[in-house]
């Protein structure tokens, strides 16, 4: 489930397509690695994302006349995001930690199958190798 934060809000949306409603606030822009082009909330200015289309990290520009500080926010809610941005970073943690684990057990079983392909694997008592 998404929490609901303005980090979260500030998604790029991909390349403007027909049933794309672009705001006025929103700040169109060609990612410069591929020419993807790239929509963002206001709030985004400034921030680092990662292209849609080619995966680069791409600095949204900052729109002329527009000022890092008319994006200040009031303390309430940045202690909000900054709770939500935490425990998303747990989840994340969580689920790195068992990705590795899955690997290390994906791991072993490879190693135990090329061993009883090679015929170097540990023989069972009915002498045939152990799976």
């Amino acid at each position: 489930m998404a929490e609901d934060t303005g980090v979260e809000k500030e998604e790029v949306k991909g390349a403007p397509e027909e049933d794309v409603e672009i705001n006025d606030t929103d700040i169109v822009f060609d990612c410069p690695h591929c020419g993807h082009n790239l929509c963002i909330d206001y709030r985004g200015a400034g921030l680092q994302i990662n292209c849609t289309e080619c995966g680069e990290a791409v600095l949204v520009p900052i729109p002329d006349g527009m000022n890092i500080s008319d994006l200040d926010l009031e303390p309430g809610e940045i202690l909000k995001q900054l709770f939500a941005t935490r425990r998303n970073l747990q989840k994340a943690e969580a689920q790195a930690a068992e990705f590795a684990q899955k690997l290390l057990a994906l791991t072993a079983q490879v190693n135990a199958m090329a061993a009883i392909l090679r015929g170097d694997a540990p023989a069972t008592a009915e002498g045939q190798p152990k799976a």
